[in-house]
C-alpha cells in the first residue's frame, strides 16, 4: 500500500521546480520501461533501439517518467538517458532539402526513421541521417522542442 501511494504521488507530479518538459534520447538498446520509478516495478515494454527520442515529463530521484511518440508512458533510470538531440520522422515520408527552403530536395525519408538534430531555424530543422545532412520541415518530425 505504501509503495502504491508513493507511486500515485510521483505519477501525477510535475517536473521538479524550474525544469520544463524536454526531449532527450535513449542511451542504449534494450532499455526497460517500468510502471513506476524503481527496479521493483514491472516492465511495461522494452526499447530495442538506441537514440530514440522521448519526452521527459516527470522525475523522481534518479528516475524519469517519459513519453514516447505513440503515447506510451513509463519510467526509466537516468543512466539510460542521453542528451543527444534526435527526432523521429512522423510524416508518412519527409523530403530532405539541401537548404532551408523547398528549392532543392535531395532525399525522401520514410516514417519512423530516427535522425540526428543539428540545428533549428523557425520551421526548418537541419538533420543528419545515414551521414547525409540536410534540412527538413519541423512539422514532419517528432522530438523537436518548441524553444
Amino acid at each position: 500500500m505504501r509503495v502504491f501511494l508513493l507511486w500515485l504521488l510521483v505519477a501525477f507530479s510535475p517536473m521538479a521546480a524550474g525544469k520544463s518538459q524536454q526531449f532527450v534520447s535513449l542511451k542504449s538498446s534494450e532499455i526497460n520501461l517500468r510502471v513506476g520509478p524503481g527496479k521493483e516495478y514491472p516492465v511495461i515494454c522494452v526499447f530495442l533501439k538506441c537514440d530514440l527520442p522521448v519526452l521527459m515529463i516527470a522525475e523522481f530521484g534518479q528516475w524519469y517518467k517519459i513519453k514516447f511518440i505513440d503515447d506510451t508512458e513509463g519510467w526509466l533510470h537516468q543512466s539510460m538517458i542521453s542528451r543527444k538531440n534526435t527526432a523521429i520522422v512522423s510524416a508518412q515520408f519527409a523530403l530532405l532539402y539541401r537548404y532551408a527552403s523547398k528549392a532543392h530536395p535531395i532525399a525522401k525519408v520514410e516514417k519512423n526513421v530516427v535522425v540526428r538534430v543539428l540545428k533549428k531555424e523557425n520551421e526548418w530543422v537541419k538533420i543528419e541521417v545515414k551521414r547525409v545532412k540536410g534540412w527538413m520541415l519541423r512539422q514532419d518530425l517528432w522530438g523537436i522542442a518548441d524553444d
